[in-house]
């Protein structure tokens, strides 16, 4: 069924009402999606509706200070979202799995002159549902390495899309960032999806930049200030999506504490670093 819907005209039509700053249309939006989900506001930094100029300020709000823990400890490799962990397991052959059902390619999900470096990794799926916070941060401290935008398509990856769609992931138009930190490498693919036309990372300066103008900054990447600090902003959702986490070497993983269907919150930690 989703063949047949025009996704991006879609996520235009969608996206110009969101972007709207009309009093009356963004309280509309915003008290619909209130009633409909019941986001926690004790969260937010603001929880005056009349501070938000439009249902996308509102729907990418920042967090008060103190409403994520930030693990630190020395062995911790955090959640860079809030959201819940569909998929995970090492990668076999350049493959990973989508939804116990799809295996799909590495490379084609990276780029092909990237897939030899994660052989020998591990996958994990984190999936962010519309009343997650949106925000992505890095799990790792490290050096920005490299910043690209690749896909094109705009299909729902919500759970019955990824039961059935294969490929919905490198179908899909997603944002990657590429980390190398004192002790491993690891990407994050940020998967947009019906509706969500814009992943905005945090070297964009302008609040209301097009769909093309963000594709072109996710391809040149961050001028300066590319080393991030562990739980610093990377990007933000535009609605809801999913994150990928490409970990280079799962020798240095300890995975006992992993389980699918378990939900995460940012500054958790994710999965355990194997340091000596």
């Amino acid at each position: 069924m989703q063949r047949f819907v025009p996704h991006k005209l879609l996520t235009f039509l969608i996206g110009f009402l969101a972007n709207s700053e009309v009093p009356f249309l963004k309280n509309l939006l915003i008290r619909l999606f209130i009633l409909i989900y019941k986001p926690n506001l004790n969260e937010a930094i603001h929880k005056d509706l009349k501070h938000y100029a439009s249902y996308n300020d509102f729907f990418t709000r920042r967090l008060k200070e103190g409403a994520r823990i930030i693990d630190l400890s020395e062995s911790a490799f955090i959640s860079p979202v809030d959201g819940e962990i569909v998929d995970h397991g090492l990668i076999k052959k350049g493959k990973l799995i989508q939804a116990k059902n799809y295996e799909y390619d590495l490379g084609e999900l990276i780029g092909e002159s990237y897939k030899s470096r994660y052989e020998e990794g591990y996958f994990i799926t984190i999936y962010l549902a519309p009343t997650d916070y949106h925000r992505i941060h890095c799990p790792l401290e490290g050096k920005i390495t490299r910043s690209d935008h690749m896909g094109e398509d705009l299909y729902s990856v919500n759970k019955k899309a990824q039961d059935s769609i294969p490929n919905l992931y490198i179908k899909n138009e997603r944002a990657v960032l590429q980390i190398s930190s004192k002790y491993t490498n690891y990407s994050l693919v940020s998967v947009g999806a019906s509706i969500v036309g814009s992943i905005v990372p945090y070297w964009n300066t302008k609040k209301k930049a097009s769909r093309k103008k963000l594709i072109e900054e996710w391809k040149k990447g961050p001028e300066s200030d590319s080393f991030k600090k562990q739980g610093e902003e990377l990007a933000y959702f535009k609605m809801g999506s999913t994150v990928i986490i490409l970990i280079e070497d799962s020798n240095k993983l300890d995975l006992d504490s992993l389980k699918e269907n378990k939900l995460v919150k940012f500054g958790n930690n994710l999965i355990s670093l194997k340091r000596t």
